[in-house]
């Protein structure tokens, strides 16, 4: 009899341990945080791509040609809009002006160049420098760290050989210094303003055979078209 309940005991033992077991749930609870996990890793990468979209720097070159009445009057009301838009003339001739616009101010300026005629080409185009100018900061970096190790030991230099040798190689990292600057300067006057030309011709006038073809045309959309 005492066997029987032994036995019965350990049993219930058993069991109870088993139902422990499946009661825990760990295995659910890690199922139910990895959704979670794996959206905060998602939204977290959009946001660094949308700012990373953001920090993008954009070089942009405008080309415009433009058919107007009077040219001469055209070139100076588009000197006028370059002031008032706080651009500058880079060239101006009797049929075309280069100016810089700020980048804010480029699509405003390009507005009212082609309200001074009828625009008969026109063409943009982007080029994205970000990653150059990055490289090109991290290589300034390394090279100004360079230059400061160079005169830490410029410092501790004690015979003229030495001396001699190390401000040989002070000279070459500051031209390298000063090239990468100026670089990164001329990047970042591309990005704040764009580069735009502006073309205008007068426009062609019809000869005495033309005319006449011009009145055959207003004739005949007369006739098949009312206003």
């Amino acid at each position: 009899m005492l066997k029987h309940i032994r036995l019965i005991n350990i049993f219930l033992v058993i069991v109870s341990v088993l139902l422990c077991s499946c009661a825990s749930g760990g295995g659910s609870s890690v199922k139910a945080s990895a959704p979670e996990a794996d959206y905060a890793y998602s939204e977290s990468s959009g946001r660094s791509a949308d700012t990373q979209d953001d920090d993008r720097m954009m070089t942009y070159t405008v080309t415009m040609s433009l058919s107007v009445k009077k040219p001469e009057e055209t070139r100076i009301l588009l000197s006028e809009q370059v002031k008032s838009n706080k651009g500058f003339i880079v060239k101006e001739t009797e049929s075309y002006i280069t100016t810089r616009i700020p980048a804010e101010n480029m699509d405003n300026f390009m507005n009212e160049a082609r309200a001074l005629g009828k625009v008969e080409n026109e063409t943009k185009t982007g080029v994205d420098i970000t990653d150059q100018y990055r490289d090109n900061a991290i290589r300034l970096e390394s090279l100004k760290t360079l230059r400061a190790r160079y005169l830490s030991l410029l410092d501790k230099a004690n015979n003229v050989s030495d001396i001699l040798s190390i401000e040989k190689e002070l000279e070459r990292v500051n031209t390298q210094i000063d090239i990468l600057e100026g670089k990164q300067k001329y990047a970042e006057a591309s990005v704040a303003y764009s580069n735009i030309t502006v073309r205008f011709r007068e426009k062609t006038k019809p000869g005495p055979v033309g005319w006449i073809f011009v009145g055959l045309y207003q004739g005949i959309k007369w006739l098949f078209v009312w206003n």
